[in-house]
């Protein structure tokens, strides 16, 4: 099977899909999918879990559906939001389907903008992953305990690569909920964040217990506390405190009881509203039976990942129970979106563009600092004007407005 990334081909394999009529349409369930092309929106780009997971289902689901084409579309953007955007306003016909991370389920308690799904009312297929929340420190840190966290008498700081994403959120409602003094800092994007603690820079990491597990099996970090059981990773959780038995207040519990949630269902897929019944139950069932195949399980493990799935309707009423947050959680995250980020800058004259604008170089009394930029994400303005990354050229004195130097500028303004 080849999977497609294009536009032009997804658009074709669109045509197909609807074009198909007479006998052909008259089967179901199963049978419907022969000669079908499914649609299976990824929310992120190329590589990376959510893009390894989707690829990895549909070239099993394609042999549980004999006959079936599944076609991926990566759709990054706005926080996995454009993706899930699509899937929902997609045809309820059984042919589109797709997969986003269950952060979302705390954009739409914050009635986010730009949101344009309701969770609660999608056809979810199922998951395949469990990757529960986890804290953790260097081993050279200050903090070597969940109680020396909880009971700190100086400002603890957290990492985060944005203020929309999930490591933020949780760090906030952390330590809102256990009343920790802390700061989040932002601009710490994947093995950054590992490596801030590592160099010093901050103090703790809150995220899933996979991402950080290259760090603890070295010996370089630990995990001081955990939310929920890990099967994957049983053994090396021995001794580690459980959030869930530790809270003790309502909000504590509560925020605990969302965690464990969370940590549970990992690498979700699901399609718009209202699927054909006996197109939703056959795409159901080749998901379970793609998750339970010796093959996928085999090729998975190979890639050191560890399938635990749930299907679609046991996957929706978990997705329906986090909608519904008792009033303390909806008031930390409402109270989360007042939350301004600490921004430091920084200004001096470009000496350097890389990777198409991507980059920028600036010579910082002496010292050359490095800006990633987003075509999305950052402000760019020369003379006071708007413009595009490409518009920035070597020469140009040039602010940088940013979380930590070397990280992704929030704004450039530049003067020619």
């Amino acid at each position: 099977m080849r999977h497609r990334v294009s536009l032009a081909v997804a658009a074709a394999a669109l045509i197909v899909g609807a074009s198909s009529s007479g006998p052909a349409e008259a089967a179901t369930g199963k049978d419907y999918y022969n000669g079908k092309n499914v649609r299976w929106i990824v929310s992120t780009g190329t590589g990376g879990g959510h893009d390894y997971y989707a690829r990895l289902f549909a070239r099993h689901m394609e042999r549980m559906l004999p006959g079936s084409t599944f076609v991926i579309l990566n759709r990054p953007g706005a926080g996995h939001v454009i993706g899930a955007n699509l899937i929902y306003a997609a045809e309820p016909n059984g042919l589109t389907i797709g997969n986003f991370t269950t952060g979302l389920i705390y954009a739409q308690i914050q009635k986010q903008k730009g949101i344009r799904f309701d969770l609660g009312k999608m056809s979810w297929i199922g998951k395949s992953g469990t990757d529960i929340r986890v804290v953790s420190v260097a081993k050279t840190a200050e903090f070597q305990t969940f109680d020396q966290l909880v009971n700190a008498k100086r400002q603890v700081k957290f990492s985060a690569s944005g203020a929309a994403t999930g490591a933020y959120i949780d760090s906030f409602m952390f330590g809102e909920a256990w009343k920790i003094p802390y700061r989040i800092i932002v601009g710490y994007q994947g093995p950054e964040a590992a490596l801030g603690m590592l160099r010093g820079e901050t103090d703790a990491l809150f995220g899933s217990l996979s991402s950080g597990m290259e760090y603890v099996r070295s010996g370089q970090t630990k995990v001081i506390v955990r939310f929920g059981e890990s099967e994957q990773f049983k053994d090396m959780m021995k001794g580690v405190p459980n959030a869930f038995d530790a809270a003790k207040t309502p909000q504590q519990k509560a925020l605990a009881n969302l965690m464990v949630n969370y940590g549970q269902l990992s690498r979700i897929v699901a399609g718009p509203p209202k699927i054909v019944p006996d197109r939703l139950k056959a795409l159901r069932t080749a998901y379970m039976d793609a998750a339970g195949s010796p093959d996928l399980i085999k090729e998975a493990k190979a890639s050191h990942r560890r399938i635990e799935p749930l299907d679609g309707e046991q996957t929706g009423k978990v997705v329906t129970d986090m909608l519904t947050q008792p009033p303390e959680i909806v008031a930390m995250l409402n109270a989360l979106t007042q939350v301004k980020v600490s921004m430091e800058t920084h200004d001096g004259k470009v000496v350097e563009i890389k990777d198409d604008g991507r980059s920028v170089v600036i010579d910082h009394k002496g010292q050359k600092m490095t800006a990633k930029v987003s075509g999305s994400r950052t402000k760019i303005t020369v003379d006071g004007k708007g413009a595009k990354r490409k518009a920035v050229q070597v020469g140009m004195a040039c602010t940088f407005t940013w979380p930590k130097v070397n990280s992704e500028a929030q704004k450039i303004d530049c003067k020619k």
